[in-house]
């Protein structure tokens, strides 16, 4: 099969729908797991991220597949950088809401703002360097552009959080810095890899 731009832009487009996707069927899987027993609300908020992060992974393979005509073996770096993200993500999602409760005594997104998306930004993040990782060189430009907007959203949100500073971090507040912190950090380690590999295709380097 020839792997032409129409074939690279027709992986990236349905990855994309099979992310959205992957989106709407957590809805059904916890609605699935409710049916078995009272599932604690700390569960949820992990299986979100989890179940988003994993349907998306199998989504760009699947994607591939179906544009490229072959499975493609995800490498070491693709699995370790989406594994990562994911875990942070759902780590931010549990933090987040535990320091919502222990400052105000009840969750509502009107007191985390930009913040309470952060998790979001960080799957789309974590399966966009996933599918760079995935694909041959010359097919990544859309999933690398998506790198650096999630890579710009986390940083929009981690400077969000920087003039709170200014008055210390109370003991409740120190898990939720370090996370976002994490998150920070690996919004800016998976930037530079994405570039670096990005680079690489422009040199040439197979």
């Amino acid at each position: 099969m020839t792997l032409t731009p129409a074939r690279g832009l027709a992986w990236a487009t349905l990855s994309f729908a099979l992310f959205v996707a992957a989106f709407l069927a957590i809805f059904p899987i916890l609605a699935a797991l409710r049916v078995f027993g009272d599932v604690p609300h700390l569960a949820q908020m992990v299986l979100w991220s989890l179940s988003w992060g994993i349907l998306s992974l199998l989504g760009v393979l699947v994607a591939a597949q179906l544009a490229f005509g072959a499975w493609l073996r995800p490498s070491p770096m693709a699995l370790g950088i989406a594994a990562v993200g994911i875990s942070l993500s759902a780590a931010l999602h549990i933090v987040l809401q535990q320091w919502e409760i222990a400052r105000f005594g009840y969750p509502d997104p009107e007191y985390v703002g930009w913040t309470g998306l952060l998790f979001a930004v960080l799957v789309a993040l974590a399966v966009a360097a996933f599918s760079v990782f995935l694909v041959p060189r010359r097919f990544i430009g859309w999933a690398v552009a998506s790198v650096l907007l999630g890579f710009a959203g986390t940083a929009l949100v981690v400077a969000s959080n920087v003039p709170g500073l200014s008055d210390g971090i109370r003991p409740e507040s120190w898990p939720l810095a370090v996370v976002i912190g994490l998150c920070g950090l690996y919004a800016l380690v998976t930037a530079g890899l994405v570039i670096r590999r990005a680079l690489d295709r422009s040199r040439g380097v197979p």
